[in-house]
C-alpha cells in the first residue's frame, strides 16, 4: 500500500516537472511531453513518469521518444528538481510511455463490436 508521503511527491513532482517541461525545456520534440501520471516507490528512491505526446498518436510504437534522449533529459530534470524542491533526497526519474489510453481506447473498440 502506497504512503501518504510517497502520494503527496508524486503529486508535486508530476507538477514540477510539468512546469519545467512547459517553461525550460528548448527540445521541441520534448516540448511536446504530457506527464499523465507519477508514481513514486514507497523509499522514494525512483519516480516512474508516465507521459504521453500532445498531437501524436496513442500508440507507442508512433509516438515516443528515444530512450537516449528520455535518459538526458531526466537527468536534468532531477538536477532542476533538486534545486526547487524541499525535500533530502529527489528520485531517480525514469520516463515511460502511458499506454493506458491506447489500453482503454482497445476495450472501448471491443466493446463497440459486442
Amino acid at each position: 500500500m502506497p504512503s501518504l508521503r510517497s502520494d503527496k511527491i508524486s503529486d508535486l513532482l508530476r507538477k514540477e516537472i510539468s512546469l519545467i517541461i512547459n517553461k525550460e525545456t528548448k527540445d521541441p520534440r520534448l516540448q511536446k511531453l504530457n506527464i499523465t501520471a507519477v508514481k513514486v516507490s514507497d523509499d522514494i528512491g525512483t519516480a516512474t513518469v508516465f507521459y504521453t505526446m500532445i498531437g501524436e498518436s496513442i500508440e507507442k510504437e508512433k509516438s515516443s521518444i528515444d530512450n537516449k534522449v528520455l535518459k538526458k533529459f531526466s537527468g536534468m530534470v532531477r538536477s532542476k528538481l533538486s534545486k526547487t524542491m524541499q525535500i533530502r533526497r529527489v528520485p531517480v526519474i525514469q520516463f515511460r510511455f502511458d499506454e493506458s489510453i491506447e489500453y482503454s481506447d482497445n476495450i472501448e473498440n471491443l466493446l463497440r463490436n459486442l
